[in-house]
């Protein structure tokens, strides 16, 4: 089973905040009677941070910005709800954890209490490739979830974050993930089709579970971008889509990085949606793609039906007419 990997190593649990109230009496042997716990200092300290880079900074230091008492990790959506129940029914806080591949600190458990670790609801459920609709329990990390689609059904979701190897299923869509292949196949937002969701007390409600619907209010959406403080995730329905069948790469330069800008909104405007569409100022692309600090370099990768290609990449390289053609080998 796949873990949420680590920043940097942390020497020390000590937290920054001023400690938070202790639990309620009898609270962690009733948390333990639900799900798996861990209440080791270090291991509790490990699961209070991210990749927040400042937090990576005091793991330097032997710190972390805040402790937990203690971390649940589940195995079902029922042992979710039981958590969360007894967490409301004692007012204890309740911060929801993936990956923690997340950059800002959102996974620190600022006023203690439980971390809800999500990362032991992993596997896929379900694939209907009829529909293109694949069920997903929240936990499941990207590679994992991408693998097994692509060998066993011959699907992909289209979804690739940054964070995409250390990153879960749920993660996306509590934090409104975009992936780099988006233009293609859209943000999480328009890939997520239902969800699972255990709500604050332990209520558990589903939305969608179609590819579409008109049918009043989008619940789904609510959820989507919420990050864990509406309701925690726990299973997720996905479109997936064939496996593309080609795939053609270009690279062009720009003297400004405004004259990229208006390249791009031009070929979107004419309904070309490359996979990806991704432009570079001048030091960036210097950096990572062997530009002399002058140019900007404007990546374009797509992916799926031949026919469909050479339509967008025709629009592409007439939209890109005055820049300097690169090797293609630049898109990686």
């Amino acid at each position: 089973m796949t873990q949420p990997t680590s920043p940097i190593e942390l020497t020390g649990s000590a937290h920054r905040l001023p400690a938070p109230p202790a639990l309620p009496d009898g609270f962690a042997g009733a948390l333990g009677a639900v799900c798996p716990t861990l209440t080791d200092e270090m291991e509790v300290a490990e699961a209070s941070r991210d990749w927040w880079p400042l937090a990576m900074h005091w793991a330097l230091q032997g710190q972390v910005l805040q402790r937990a008492a203690v971390v649940a990790r589940p195995r079902s959506t029922a042992e979710v709800a039981a958590v969360v129940r007894l967490c409301h029914e004692h007012s204890v806080p309740v911060t929801a954890a993936g990956g923690r591949s997340g950059v800002l600190g959102a996974s620190i458990p600022v006023f203690g209490g439980v971390v809800l670790d999500l990362t032991a609801l992993q596997g896929v459920v379900q694939v209907d490739a009829t529909s293109g609709l694949v069920q997903v329990l929240a936990g499941t990390f990207g590679p994992e979830l991408e693998a097994e689609l692509r060998e066993r059904h011959g699907l992909t979701v289209g979804h690739f974050p940054q964070s995409f190897d250390i990153a879960t299923v749920g993660g996306w869509v509590a934090c409104r993930g975009a992936g780099q292949y988006s233009t293609r196949y859209g943000k999480i937002e328009h890939i997520v089709a239902g969800l699972e969701v255990v709500t604050a007390d332990g209520s558990v409600i589903h939305t969608g579970g179609f590819p579409a619907g008109a049918q009043g209010p989008d619940l789904t959406q609510l959820f989507v971008g919420s990050e864990g403080t509406l309701g925690i995730v726990t299973t997720v329905w996905l479109k997936a889509h064939p496996l593309p069948a080609a795939e053609r790469r270009a690279a062009y330069s720009f003297p400004t990085f405004e004259a990229g800008l208006e390249a791009c909104r031009r070929i979107l405007r004419r309904g070309a949606t490359p996979a990806v569409l991704r432009l570079y100022d001048a030091p960036e692309s210097q950096r990572g793609q062997g530009g002399d600090g002058t140019y900007c370099v404007l990546l374009v990768l797509d992916e799926g039906d031949p026919a469909i290609i050479d339509g967008a990449m025709s629009v592409v390289a007439d939209e890109c007419r005055d820049a300097l053609v690169l090797p293609d080998d630049l898109v990686e």
